[in-house]
This record gives structure tokens, sequence and C-alpha cells, in this order.
């Protein structure tokens, strides 16, 4: 398996993880799909194999339908061209994401230890799903975390007792990937974001996992790159042009 596989492997089975509670994960042989009622995350949609005017009508009908805030992600491997046939069958580019990986290897040095509160009740569950709103600006519900937190790593995480942000952590295989690291708005600029990879990185390495995982946005990309990340992919992520 090589470390693009690793990645979507990683992040399709968060996906599926949070999702079977809600028995709102569903795959054949040419597409997944799975939401969350009342929640806008993942609410995601994506190809299993090579796309056809079949497959992507199938998709539209999709995002057509009463599920609402569904998203269709193409995981662009760098074939030339796609945008535009995506583009002649209406679909519009939202939003894109780095696909990234980083090959562990050793530890890493430690300028100052954080506190990682990983959620295991409905408070922590309400306080998390605030957090990240406020650090994202959109909702992962916390009735999501309610009925996942037995078996998905949401961690809280704290300079003393001042609250800084949230994160995820999921292990497949031996891959550690990393998800949804916020930082609050008045908690940035202070270097935290490299703090809590670093820690999240050697925690990996105690895991028995020899590789990292994560899916970056445009402004975050650079400080990953600082830290060895190198780029595979690009999530590419569409709705249809009349939504």
């Amino acid at each position: 398996m090589n470390t693009i596989q690793s990645n979507i492997i990683n992040l399709t089975s968060l996906w599926r993880s949070a999702t079977q509670p809600f028995n709102t994960y569903n795959e054949d042989k040419n597409i997944g799909y799975c939401f969350i009622p009342n929640s806008q995350w993942p609410n995601k949609i994506w190809l299993k194999k090579e796309h056809n005017p079949e497959i992507l009508n199938e998709i539209k009908l999709l995002l057509k339908s009463e599920l609402d805030g569904l998203t269709f992600t193409y995981f662009d491997l760098g074939t030339n061209g796609e945008n535009k046939i995506f583009d002649y069958h209406d679909f519009d580019e939202t939003s894109i994401q780095f696909g990234m990986s980083l090959k562990l290897s050793k530890k890493v040095k430690i300028s100052k230890q954080l506190k990682f509160k990983l959620v295991t009740n409905i408070n922590d569950s309400q306080i998390w799903s605030q957090s990240f709103y406020k650090a994202f600006g959109y909702i992962i519900s916390e009735e999501t975390l309610n009925k996942t937190f037995h078996h998905i790593n949401y961690y809280l995480i704290y300079d003393q007792e001042n609250i800084i942000g949230t994160v995820i952590s999921h292990q497949t295989n031996s891959t550690i990937g990393i998800h949804s690291l916020g930082i609050l708005p008045n908690m940035r600029g202070n270097g935290y974001a490299t703090q809590i990879m670093h820690q999240l990185l050697n925690n990996g390495l105690e895991q028995g996992c020899n590789l990292a995982t994560l899916q970056a946005s445009k402004m975050a990309k650079s400080m990953y790159e600082k830290m060895g990340f190198t780029t595979e992919l690009i999530m590419r992520n569409y709705k249809l042009k009349t939504q």
C-alpha cells in the first residue's frame, strides 16, 4: 500500500466510523457516500473507481436529493483536465485541500507540553463541538460526538487551564491520521498548532505508526511543509452549479 492509498483509507475510515452509528454510510462498486443529519461533517460523496458520465449522473442525483449538505470530493492525483471534465458536467469547485504525508522515524523534541483531554462524556462533546465551530466556522454536532467518542479519539487541547482548540487522531494499520486540528481565534499566532502536531507525531510513533497523514487547507499547507510533510494529492470539493 502506498502513502496516497494510506491517506485516503485513513480519511474514509474516519468518515465510516463517524456515520455508522447513524446507519448513513453507503458504498457500491462506483461510489461511497455518508452523512449525518443536522451536522456539516462528514457529508461526503467520493469515487471508488474511474468516473464516467453514468457515475457522475449518479453523484448529481445524490447532490440534488433530500440529503442536505452533501459534497462531492474528488481525489485528484494529478490527472490533467479533470477540472474541465467536471465543469462540463455542471460541478462547481468550492474548495480544495492538500493530502499530505510524513514518514515517521524518530521523535520530535517538544518545546512545551500541552494537555490533550480525550472526549469521554456529553459535557466534553459540547465543549469540543463549540470549540470546533469557533475554529472552523462549520458544525460537527454534539450528537455526532456523543455517538462516536467511544471509538473516535476527539481531543480538547489545553495550555494549563486555557482551551486552545481541537483535534482528532485516527489510526488505521500503521498510519496515524490527524484531522480537525483547529486553534481558537484568540489563541492563534502562538505556535500552538506546531506544538500539537509534534505531540501527535510522537504519540503515533509510540503507537507503532510509521506514517502520518492529513488534509491541509491552503493556509496551513506551508506549516506542514516546514515539518517535512509532502503533498501527494489534492482533494477537490464540488457542489452543483445550480446549488
